[in-house]
């Protein structure tokens, strides 16, 4: 793209001028461009002193000290994108913190070599804050990072602490106490456990939560949080054996403006299936993979009862039959049923629309 933009600038002095407006490129965005160099990098940065948007997503060759370099110069930057930056270090959250005080968005999931000391200076540097993604950023980041976030950037309104194992209760904790106006929480294979669960009841503003894969929580404390959370729309608490019917069947009473609800591996059977009708006006995806008590009756009372459903996820429900769900797809087409025979034949027949062959035997083979 780079060497494009550089021929085209080539062309006259009308195009040079245009390839180069300072307002053409106040937003940068460079993801998936793995040839990408560190000079071009910053000649891109130089052209505008008034960049608000970075995304050097998944480009491989940027070198830490390149960044930290262009950053220098991009005192208005409001969002910051650089997932999978593998190579990128601590110094670019210390220039960060340095320079961009107006940043709004920093996204760095899978960014490994971050520790807490990166944190603790992009966070002291950094109040206006709203939205960050730490996910998949190693054993490095842990309470502390985290704690740092929370007390300097309490306008935060989106946090996602994915797989990260050593964030704790103590820093979810913190979040809910220090930035009451989260709207958007990820807990999915961290730390958090039941203190940690309970004291999201304080996010009245919460819209989303994933809580899933979190061993150490109880069903009493997931049933209670759509009654302290009001405006919760969207919950995953799959992976959780422990969350039973009686607890779906809370969150989804009190859940008056949910609808979705992704509960796949948990101890869901017909009893849920039958209920979660009477509960809801609301709920429009449900789903309940690889959740084995579930049978053909219960899906077709909560077909005939759930009104507003438009999805229900059933992959790898072994005890719903093939013919109960091609029964049911003939007889409620407003909604959407997704085993792995149904989606087996979707992929196949978008192979087929792209030019794919197959012969009746190799389709019976996947299917």
């Amino acid at each position: 793209m780079c060497d494009l933009l550089h021929r085209a600038s080539l062309v006259c002095k009308l195009w040079h001028q245009l390839v180069y407006d300072p307002d053409l490129w106040r937003r940068i965005d460079l993801k998936y461009q793995h040839k990408v160099t560190d000079t071009q990098l910053l000649t891109l940065t130089q052209i505008s002193d008034r960049v608000t948007h970075i995304d050097i997503s998944d480009t491989h060759n940027l070198t830490s000290e390149a960044v930290e370099h262009a950053l220098k110069w991009c005192t208005h930057l409001r969002s910051l994108h650089m997932s999978r930056g593998y190579k990128l270090s601590d110094g670019v959250l210390e220039v960060v913190g340095q320079n961009c005080h107006r940043l709004q968005t920093l996204i760095m999931d899978g960014c490994y070599k971050i520790t807490n000391k990166g944190l603790q200076q992009m966070a002291e540097g950094c109040p206006d804050l709203r939205k960050i993604n730490l996910s998949r950023c190693s054993y490095r980041v842990t309470d502390d990072g985290v704690l740092a976030v929370a007390e300097n950037c309490p306008r935060l309104r989106e946090v996602i602490l994915a797989y990260l194992s050593e964030v704790t209760d103590t820093s979810c904790v913190r979040l809910c106490e220090m930035c009451p106006d989260l709207e958007v929480v990820t807990l999915m294979f961290s730390g958090v456990s039941e203190k940690g669960v309970r004291s999201l009841t304080k996010l009245r503003k919460l819209k989303v939560l994933d809580i899933s894969s979190l061993p150490g929580i109880s069903p009493a404390d997931v049933a209670s949080l759509t009654q302290y959370c009001p405006d919760l729309e969207a919950m995953n608490v799959s992976l959780n054996p422990q969350i039973d019917d009686a607890c779906l069947l809370q969150v989804v009473k009190y859940g008056h403006k949910l609808h979705l609800l992704q509960c796949v591996s948990c101890h869901v059977t017909d009893h849920f299936m039958s209920e979660v009708g009477k509960y809801t006006k609301t709920l429009k995806n449900l789903d309940i993979g690889w959740c084995q008590e579930v049978t053909d009756n219960g899906i077709r009372t909560l077909s005939a009862t759930c009104q507003s459903l438009r999805y229900l996820g059933l992959i790898r429900c072994d005890a719903v039959t093939a013919d109960a769900v091609e029964e049911l797809v003939a007889k409620y087409p407003q909604i959407t049923y997704s085993t792995f025979i149904l989606e087996s034949k979707k992929l196949i027949e978008r192979a087929r629309r792209e030019g794919f062959m197959f012969n009746d035997d190799q389709v019976n083979m996947l299917v």
